[in-house]
């Protein structure tokens, strides 16, 4: 078990995405369903936010500079001087459905999964923007939280989570491709239930345990390897941070939780003693 500290206090009702970007080295995160981008400033000396037009799924970071922020009818890019420009959204009927974790692979790609806000099981999907496409390639379907992204230091092996299911699942990917094969099982959680992630440089994938207030570490193999307690159940993703990368960032969320002072803050646990890998940013 390990300790951690409020990295910032701005109460989140859905904290979410949390990434550091060394390009102005500020942790960026979402609240989703107050349609809020947060930042600050890894020293913790500087902070603001960003609003969108909607409740926005995840903000992950495109390599020319700004972001795509994901919204119920699909992502967007977010404007220099303010604004939105609408990218390719989702196919069919949106009604009832929102954007939710969101990530860029280790060729800039980018990776978004949908959720129906009743939760109804089977409505969700995994979508894939290639950079210039002109449609989003529908990957994954019949899922209920399309949650949790990440890949392997060497990209070759995809992680994702749907949340209902309790389990990490890990695939093979094809780089060139951007095709995910052989669906295995890397973990399956026993206590809460595996949402946001990120990996480590040594491959090690730290999972956020929504009703389950921790972040967990699996080996490559699968193996349990540590917990990170946080004082507040409703635990929903995790980044490294800071220029070496050796802190975890990890965002909570207060819904249905008035009187617990604790959930909606985002908290930092460090040093750690594994570096973390930089955020992949989209190349669209």
């Amino acid at each position: 078990m390990s300790d951690v500290e409020v990295f910032d206090s701005r109460r989140c009702e859905l904290g979410e995405g949390p990434l550091y970007a060394h390009r102005d080295g500020r942790v960026w995160w979402v609240d989703i369903l107050r349609s809020r981008v947060l930042w600050r400033s890894v020293q913790g000396d500087e902070s603001g936010e960003v609003s969108t037009s909607a409740h926005v799924g995840a903000a992950v970071p495109v390599c020319g500079g700004g972001f795509v922020a994901c919204l119920p009818e699909g992502p967007v890019r977010l404007l220099p001087g303010g604004g939105e420009q609408r990218l390719p959204g989702f196919p069919g009927d949106t009604a009832g459905l929102r954007a939710n974790d969101a990530k860029a692979d280790p060729a800039g790609r980018l990776w978004l999964g949908t959720m129906a806000y009743d939760e109804r099981p089977g409505a969700a999907a995994l979508y894939r923007l290639d950079p210039g496409a002109d449609a989003l390639a529908t990957v994954f379907t019949g899922l209920t939280i399309s949650n949790g992204l990440g890949w392997s230091p060497d990209g070759a092996t995809m992680y994702h989570i749907d949340t209902p299911t309790g389990r990490v699942d890990a695939y093979d990917y094809d780089l060139g491709s951007g095709e995910p094969t052989a669906r295995r099982t890397l973990a399956r959680i026993d206590e809460g239930h595996p949402d946001g992630m990120c990996v480590d440089a040594e491959g090690g994938v730290w999972v956020a345990l929504w009703a389950g207030g921790a972040v967990r570490r699996y080996t490559p193999d699968g193996r349990l390897d540590r917990v990170v307690a946080l004082p507040t159940p409703l635990v929903t993703s995790c980044a490294f941070a800071g220029p070496r990368l050796d802190t975890l960032v990890i965002t909570t969320a207060s819904v249905g939780r008035p009187d617990d002072p604790h959930a909606g803050l985002v908290y930092a646990h460090q040093p750690v003693d594994v570096a973390g890998r930089p955020a992949d940013c989209f190349r669209g």
